[in-house]
């Protein structure tokens, strides 16, 4: 999987465009796209996205609340309720291995085969990217998150500041025999600077994108199949 779309702010309007576009995996935020007075209502949208998305070829996928919140532990019981489970889910602000652990507890039972993405994007989780990288058989993916961590790092969202966390987020990927999704790209209108910035992050060991605009679906697509 090239790229993993992102259906951002719980628009259910922007369902079948994200569809149309094929991704191999799209995926429904619940997390913080998605206004606190909207989180009931995108939660309801799920099961309709989970069938659409299995409908037109892709692989779905849900983005849950931090563990540590309210709405993280909301999400968790959501899914042991779901009549269709998606395929994976995305795992934000993941902070430790015992975190993961936790997850892997929590989602037993139905949720069993449930396949886990967890998103580094802070401190604490590159700190402890190796350990999470390798602590889970059902973890396939890391992901990448630099608009929180340059934020709590206290430098700006650039190539150069964010090259080491990309570098050492990668390594771990690598060495747990995993997949390693980078940030979405910005700014949306920039196609060749997508396209260029795929190569980029290629080059380093990175096996796909995440994207938060259908446009961007066969750009990434296409530079991760380049030779």
């Amino acid at each position: 999987m090239s790229c993993k779309l992102l259906i951002t702010g719980g628009q259910e309007a922007v369902f079948a465009p994200a569809f149309a576009a094929r991704p191999a995996s799209v995926c429904l935020d619940l997390e913080d796209t998605v206004p606190d007075e909207l989180k009931d209502a995108t939660r309801a949208l799920a099961p309709g996205f989970i069938a659409g998305a299995r409908a037109a070829g892709c692989s779905p996928a849900l983005r849950l609340s931090p563990l540590g919140t309210l709405d993280g532990l909301r999400d968790v019981l959501f899914l042991q309720e779901l009549p269709e489970l998606p395929d994976s889910v995305v795992l934000t602000k993941l902070g430790s291995r015992a975190e993961l652990k936790l997850y892997e507890e929590l989602l037993q039972g139905r949720c069993a085969g449930i396949r886990l993405t967890a998103i580094i994007e802070s401190a604490e989780g590159l700190n402890a990217v190796e350990e999470i990288a390798t602590s889970s058989a059902r973890l396939d993916a890391l992901s990448f998150g630099g608009k929180d961590f340059s934020k709590q790092m206290r430098m700006k969202r650039e190539w150069e500041p964010l090259f080491h966390a990309r570098m050492r987020v990668a390594h771990a990927a690598a060495m747990a025999g995993i997949g390693i999704y980078d940030e979405p790209y910005h700014p949306r209108d920039d196609l060749e600077g997508l396209h260029a910035h795929c190569l980029r992050v290629k080059a380093m060991g990175f096996t796909g994108k995440s994207a938060t605009d259908p446009r961007h679906v066969p750009v990434i697509d296409a530079a991760f199949a380049e030779a």
